[in-house]
């Protein structure tokens, strides 16, 4: 009894010195299963997703401007105050914004949902789905945070499977954290904890998660 609780103390301390004389390393390679990168140029469109504007629609154009898709959209997100929800500067209207204050003349679309707003990532890949098919789509890209992507891309895989439409994933940086330092700051470490816990739960499941209400 003994050896075996010397045996899982020592353990614990060669983990605790790993963690401490290579915690760089292994953060980094912790954050970098969340991201995915598989983009190919000439796609159908190009699908900027709900929740991080900020970052993902100036990547969308970046994408579009280097040939990557030939039309640009947006998710419609649910609003979480429709009272007020006019107040809020909208996807559409802030994509319009950035757009010319580059300089840049391009056509933003939204993309219809089929449910008054989506929710989650399934809900933004399921009402992909029916535009795409009704456009007969062969190819789009998801444009969302590299954080985000590993578990994007596993919701929109699952719900287009059998469709024999291809889904491909691109991830936008932000300026305050990234795979190499999220540890140093409060937001990267919210943010992957996050992801710790949602992303088992997008692979468990094959629809929206029904354990909780999404809102």
């Amino acid at each position: 009894m003994r050896s075996k609780l010397v045996k899982v103390l020592a353990g614990v301390v060669v983990f605790l010195l790993l963690l401490v004389f290579f915690h760089s390393f292994i953060l980094t390679g912790y954050a970098r299963f969340f991201e995915i990168s598989n983009a190919e140029k000439d796609a159908d469109a190009i699908i900027c997703l709900s929740g991080g504007k900020l970052t993902r629609v100036p990547e969308s154009i970046r994408l579009w401007s280097e040939g990557y898709g030939r039309e640009l959209f947006l998710t419609e997100q649910k609003s979480s105050n429709a009272k007020f929800s006019h107040l809020v500067v909208s996807n559409l209207d802030f994509a319009k914004a950035v757009s010319s204050e580059i300089k840049k003349k391009i056509n933003w679309k939204m993309l219809p949902s089929q449910d008054g707003g989506a929710t989650s990532t399934f809900d933004e890949a399921a009402d992909a789905l029916y535009y795409a098919k009704e456009n007969d789509w062969k190819r789009l890209i998801i444009v969302t945070d590299h954080f985000h992507t590993r578990r994007a891309f596993c919701a929109f895989e699952k719900v287009f499977k059998n469709s024999g439409i291809q889904v491909q994933v691109a991830g936008a940086d932000n300026d305050i954290f990234n795979a190499k330092n999220w540890w140093k700051s409060d937001r990267g470490i919210l943010t992957y904890f996050s992801e710790t816990i949602k992303y088992p739960i997008y692979l468990l499941w094959d629809t929206e998660p029904k354990v909780v209400n999404n809102y």
